[in-house]
C-alpha cells in the first residue's frame, strides 16, 4: 500500500459522503493502524486526506467519545453519568 492509495480511496469515500450529506448528515470513520499508517512513506496519504477534508469546510473532526456524547444529546438521552429519575 502506498500513500496515494490511502488518500485516493479515502478522498473518494469522503467526497461521496459529502454529496450525500446534502440530504442527511453522514459520518466517516478512518481506522489507522500503526503498522499501516505509521510508516514514513505512508503518512503523506493521511496528510493529503486531512488537507482535503479541512479545505471542504464544515467538517467535524471528532473522537469516539465526542460522537457518542453528541448522539446521546441529539437523541434526547441524558449525558453519561447523570442520574435518571
Amino acid at each position: 500500500m502506498f500513500a496515494d492509495d490511502l488518500s485516493r480511496y479515502c478522498i473518494d469515500a469522503f467526497d461521496q459522503l459529502w454529496t450525500e450529506g446534502a440530504k442527511a448528515p453522514k459520518m466517516m470513520s478512518v481506522g489507522l493502524h500503526l503498522r499501516i499508517i505509521g510508516r514514513p512513506a505512508r503518512i503523506g496519504g493521511l496528510e493529503k486526506l486531512l488537507y482535503h477534508m479541512k479545505n471542504k469546510g464544515e467538517v467535524w473532526f471528532a473522537r469516539r467519545d465526542q460522537i457518542a456524547h453528541q448522539w446521546r444529546k441529539l437523541s434526547g438521552l441524558p449525558p453519561y453519568g447523570s442520574e435518571i429519575d
